[in-house]
């Protein structure tokens, strides 16, 4: 099995979220579910493909380390929680290097959906511009149904070598039945290593064989708020992991 894991560091406080309205859900979120089930690549642990949907504006996505002819277009895809009908989409590019790597912004993206699985039954959604330096939104002229999502990035501001993107956000409302998640309990395989999970209701307990680390904390049954514990207590943080339908 495998999961989607962001680490944070013992020290590391929550930041502020996309900067849109508050009654507003971003479904792409690692924390309401969204998980990235595949990508074309990233330039190294520092710069990760899931930072574009955690939240964060201090940390981003770089794309990986160029061909002989530069940065290619990239995509992803990402897996919801459940089925969404879309209304609007956005991307953030505020805080990342462009005064080091000027250009580097992403420009030009498509976005396509799917409600039939993350491989196949891709259908148009929106052709868009992010803004440099800026973040940018875009109202759907009418509602699109997904449960997975393709961001392809066409073109960035000019920069030959790398792109780069802060946070990628979809905004929508639930359609459909209630999500039934797979049973979570199990072994995965982690940037920590092998991971033990056992799911009691809400609770999470479990360990892990990086530094013979323990874990506890809470989950839906898909998105994990865990706390981790290692050198018998003198380090700990927290980590927020997410299982995708597949497990």
């Amino acid at each position: 099995m495998g999961l989607a894991v962001l680490l944070c560091g013992a020290d590391a406080g929550a930041a502020p979220g996309a900067v849109a309205q508050a009654k507003d859900r971003n479904i792409l979120l690692m924390k309401n579910g969204g998980v990235i089930l595949a990508h074309t690549g990233q330039y190294d642990k520092e710069f990760p493909v899931n930072a574009m949907i955690e939240g964060n504006l201090l940390n981003y996505w770089a794309s990986g380390k160029p061909g002989p002819k530069g940065w290619t277009p990239q995509s992803f895809v990402i897996e919801l929680d459940r089925e969404y009908e879309l209304s609007r989409l956005a991307v953030d590019n505020r805080e990342i290097d462009e005064k080091a790597y000027p250009g580097v912004s992403a420009h030009k993206l498509r976005f396509s959906a799917s409600t039939e699985s993350s491989q196949s039954g891709w259908q148009p959604v929106s052709l868009m511009e992010a803004a440099q330096f800026g973040r940018k939104e875009k109202i759907l002229d009418k509602p699109v149904r997904a449960r997975w999502l393709k961001i392809e990035i066409l073109s960035n501001y000019g920069n030959k070598s790398y792109t780069e993107i802060n946070e990628l956000e979809a905004y929508g409302k639930p359609v459909g039945d209630e999500p039934h998640y797979i049973d979570p309990n199990g072994v995965y395989r982690t940037n920590y290593q092998l991971l033990k999970l056992q799911v009691d209701g809400s609770r999470v307990t479990g360990c892990y064989e990086l530094d013979k680390g323990y874990v506890h904390g809470t989950t839906n049954g898909r998105v994990f708020d865990i706390e981790w514990i290692e050198h018998k207590g003198e380090e700990r943080g927290r980590a927020l992991l997410v299982l995708s339908s597949g497990g």
